[in-house]
C-alpha cells in the first residue's frame, strides 16, 4: 500500500483531520468534498483535491512525499496549472504538501519563490507536529508513518482501544482496522498480513470485552434481527414463525408487521388514480 493511498484514504473517511493538520477550523471540511482528480492532457493525476461547495473557499490540492524528488515543486505547480486550464474553477487555491520530515522537502527554488512567499504553499511535517496532535483518533493514526518500527505495535494498540469510543459503527470499524493493517503492512513489510492481524488479535479480544463495544455489538445485532424480521413479513411469513426465528418477541414482531402495512397502505393511497376515458 502506497503511502499516498493512505493519506487518500484517511482524507476521504476523516476530512476535518486535513483541516486540523494545516490549523484551519475542522468544522471548515462540511463544505468540501475530497475527491481524486485527474489532469487528462498528461495523464497527471493529483493525490487528493479538496473541492468546497461555495465561490468563497480555496480549493486546496493535496501533495503527499515520502521521497526525495528534487523536482517534485515544478511538477506539482505545473499540473496545478494545467488543471485551472482544463477546469477553469473560478475558487482561489491553495496546495499542501506533506512530509515525513523536513528531509524529505527539496526547499526553495528560485522558480517558484513566489509560491512560498505568498502563502499559497503550506508545507506540514508529520515529524514536527506537536505530540497533542496524535493523542485523539483519527490522527492518533499518522503516528504509525511517525513512529520506529519498535513503536508501531503499541501505537497501533492505543488506536484500537480509541475505535469503539470514536466510531460507533460496527462496520465502520471493520473499514478502519482494515486501512491500519493495509497501513502496518506497508510500515512493517517484513511480516505478513495473516501476522500482522495476528497483531490485532490480543489487542481485539481487549476491546471486544468491553462494555462501550458490547453495546454497539448489540445494537447492530438487534438492528439486524429487525432487518431480518422486516424481510419475512414483507414475504407475508407467519408472525410467530419470524418470532422464533428472528429471537425477537411477538411484540417486536408484531410492531414491525403493523408499520410494513402502514407503510405499504400510504404508498398506496399516494399513487395517482388511472384515468378514465
Amino acid at each position: 500500500m502506497k503511502t499516498d493511498s493512505f493519506f487518500y484514504r484517511f482524507f476521504s473517511e476523516f476530512p476535518q483531520a486535513f483541516f486540523v493538520l494545516i490549523g484551519e477550523d475542522e468544522k471548515k471540511a462540511n463544505r468540501y468534498e475530497f475527491k481524486s482528480i485527474e489532469v487528462k492532457e498528461q495523464g497527471f493525476r493529483f493525490d487528493g483535491v479538496f473541492l468546497p461547495e461555495t465561490s468563497d473557499d480555496f480549493i486546496y490540492f493535496v501533495e503527499v512525499q515520502f521521497r526525495k524528488d528534487p523536482d517534485l515543486y515544478s511538477g506539482l505547480f505545473a499540473e496545478i496549472y494545467l488543471y485551472l486550464r482544463q477546469y477553469k474553477p473560478v475558487n482561489d487555491w491553495r496546495t499542501v504538501v506533506f512530509f515525513p520530515n523536513e528531509s524529505f522537502d527539496p526547499g526553495v527554488h528560485p522558480h517558484s519563490r513566489e509560491f512560498f512567499e505568498s502563502g499559497r504553499l503550506t508545507r506540514v511535517y508529520l515529524e514536527k507536529l506537536p505530540e497533542a496532535y496524535f493523542e485523539g483518533f483519527p490522527l492518533s493514526m499518522l503516528q504509525i508513518i511517525t513512529e520506529a518500527d519498535a513503536e508501531i505495535p503499541g501505537v497501533a494498540a492505543k488506536i484500537v482501544e480509541q475505535l469503539p469510543g470514536a466510531i460507533h459503527d460496527h462496520h465502520e470499524q471493520k473499514k478502519i482496522i482494515d486501512l491500519l493493517v493495509n497501513l502496518l503492512m506497508h510500515r512493517l513489510p517484513n511480516l505478513s498480513r495473516k501476522e500482522i492481524e495476528k497483531m490485532f488479535d490480543t489487542i481485539l479480544s481487549d476491546i471486544k470485552k468491553s462494555r462501550a463495544y458490547q453495546e454497539i455489538a448489540q445494537e447492530a445485532a438487534y438492528e439486524n434481527k429487525r432487518t431480518i424480521a422486516l424481510a419475512m413479513a414483507k414475504k407475508k411469513m407467519n408472525l410467530a414463525l419470524i418470532s422464533e426465528l428472528t429471537g425477537l418477541s411477538k411484540a417486536e414482531v408484531l410492531e414491525i408487521a403493523k408499520d410494513l402495512n402502514h407503510r405499504q397502505k400510504s404508498r398506496k393511497l399516494g399513487k395517482p388514480k388511472k384515468e378514465s376515458y
